[in-house]
């Protein structure tokens, strides 16, 4: 018998019910589906279907976030999928099948946060059936929330004034813990920050040379630095507003980092600029420019 989606339309619209209902009982957003998720979700199960594999990754390691972006959508915002499957089903998928594979997916963990994870908007599913098998893909998108997001912690947006306060905070604690003098927040050095970032958020970070550093300061001020040191880091998926656990997360990258610990807690920094970028649709820069101030 020929591969059979049924009645698909209907079956995707059942597909986006029970999810949302899930979702409302956990005081969670609604999601809307898309053409974008539907379309991955689909070629999916009936890749699965006519290549007889069971994975979330193709035999020629395409993934979830791949089918998506290959649809165009966004490579910055995180990217979830639920896959199942039925031996000796009818072959043609119906609602009761599909209301048992959402069953299936909320008894088991790991579906389960994929279908109640905060952080997503977007909906997608795709279902199939051949020679009593049925496939089943359900894909899920969203800006997501901050990478170090501390359980019961709420994503609280900071302003570019909080921001600094809170970076400068973290990083002279760490500072403290090891007999080090704080840094002060430098103004000029935040405009150094700023000016480092992409100026839409869709380009890339162009870093600089050393010396040219001191291009970007406020007029007249060059000559009150001897040095200066840039660190970026950027995230994708990580949320739609600038928040103190996104500071958290991008300094205890730079403090991993041998090069950039040594900068933030070394004895020849003074002062400290930072800038954040937040693209609102899952993507954030920031930008630290650790200075050494002339006598």
């Amino acid at each position: 018998m020929a591969a059979d989606t049924g009645e698909l339309t209907d079956l995707r619209a059942q597909a986006l019910s029970l999810v949302n209902d899930a979702r409302k009982r956990h005081g969670l957003n609604s999601l809307q589906a898309t053409e974008t998720l539907n379309s991955a979700a689909q070629a999916h199960a009936e890749d699965m279907l006519k290549r007889n594999y069971y994975s979330h990754t193709s035999p020629e390691g395409e993934t979830v976030s791949d089918r998506y972006r290959d649809r165009g959508g966004s490579r910055w915002k995180k990217v979830a999928e639920n896959i199942a499957r039925c031996a000796g089903c009818p072959t043609v998928p119906t609602a009761e099948r599909v209301s048992e594979f959402q069953e299936g997916w909320m008894n088991s963990p790991g579906h389960r946060q994929n279908i109640l994870a905060a952080g997503l908007e977007s909906f997608g599913f795709g279902i199939i059936g051949e020679n009593g098998r049925q496939f089943a893909v359900q894909t899920f998108a969203g800006p997501g929330v901050p990478l170090a997001l501390r359980p019961n912690e709420k994503p609280v947006e900071l302003s570019p004034s909080e921001q600094v306060s809170a970076a400068a905070h973290i990083i002279n604690a760490e500072r403290k813990r090891e007999g080090l003098a704080p840094l002060d927040t430098s103004e000029p050095l935040n405009t150094v920050a700023q000016l480092l970032l992409p100026e839409d958020g869709s380009g890339e970070m162009v870093m600089r040379r050393p010396d040219d550093l001191f291009d970007l300061l406020p007029a007249g001020s060059a000559a009150d630095w001897s040095t200066i040191e840039v660190m970026a880091g950027a995230c994708g998926g990580c949320g739609v507003q600038p928040t103190r656990a996104d500071i958290r997360y991008f300094i205890d990258q730079w403090l991993k980092s041998r090069r950039n610990r040594g900068t933030l807690l070394g004895s020849g920094v003074t002062h400290i600029g930072f800038s954040m970028l937040s693209t609102g649709e899952g993507r954030k820069i920031m930008i630290a420019a650790a200075g050494n101030r002339s006598e």
